[in-house]
Order: structure tokens, then sequence, then C-alpha cells
């Protein structure tokens, strides 16, 4: 046999132990597990009953507050009628107050007389004949102050 052939016939079987010296230095290959996650794990029908029971909770105080607003509302408002109430007896006690009738009873308590004969001033004379008025029946006497 020739050399050629005889190194191509021992060629596999130096290639083989050479895979397997290398084979022999690398270190096996082994299947690694991660390392356990502590996290917390909360089932799924907890969690949703949790996220319900939440948003429940969220929408009840939601309601406290609208209600809450409400009721403030509510006892504004009777409050702003209260005082349109008093505003409107204010303003028709004033203007029962300043009535002619009530004018005229005030000026006899001060102890003014009606004048007779009505004197007008138009810019620089006067038009009317002035008469002097009547005396009172019964003038209030001095440091006296009429009653209201």
């Amino acid at each position: 046999m020739s050399q050629p052939l005889i190194a191509a016939r021992n060629a596999p079987v130096r290639q083989l132990k050479a895979r397997q010296d290398a084979a022999a230095a690398r270190p096996e290959l082994q299947v690694i597990t991660p390392p356990a996650i502590r996290r917390l794990r909360i089932p799924l029908p907890v969690a949703c009953v949790l996220m319900l029971t939440l948003g429940l909770f969220g929408l009840l105080m939601t309601n406290i507050a609208i209600a809450g607003d409400a009721y403030q509302i509510t006892d504004l408002q009777v409050t702003s009628q209260r005082l349109a109430d008093q505003q409107q007896a204010a303003a028709e006690s004033l203007a029962a107050a300043s009535s002619p009738g009530q004018l005229a009873a005030k000026a006899q308590t001060l102890g003014m007389v009606p004048a007779p004969d009505a004197v007008h001033l138009t810019g620089s004379s006067a038009v009317g004949d002035p008469t002097p008025a009547p005396k009172a029946s019964n003038p209030p006497a001095q440091g006296e102050t009429p009653s209201n």
C-alpha cells in the first residue's frame, strides 16, 4: 500500500480521536434553571375582586362628595332666599316709611303744619303768593324728640 492511501485510511480515526479529546477538555453542558423570583402572585379572581372593590369604593366616595356638594348648594340657596326675603321686607318698609301719608304724620309729630298755598321756585323767581302757615295746635316741647 502506498503511503497516501494509508494516511487516508487513518484520517477518520485521527479525527474521531481529536474530537473525543476536545470533548473531554470541554466542560459538560448542563441545564441551568433560572433562580426563583420571589414576587407576589395574586390569583386572577382575587385580583378581579380587589379591583372591583376598589372601583366601587371610589364610586362611593365620588357619590358622597357629590351629595355633600348638593347639600351645600341647597343650604346656600336657602340662605340666598332668606336674604332676598329680608331685602324685600326692608324695601317694603322703606317704601311704607317714605309714603306721603307717613311723611305727613312724621311732620305733624315734629310740629310742622301743611302750607295753605304752595310756592313754586322757578329759576330766579317764585310762582305763587306765600302766606304764613298756621300755628301748630300742640307743638313738641323743646328737646323732645318725636318717636318713629
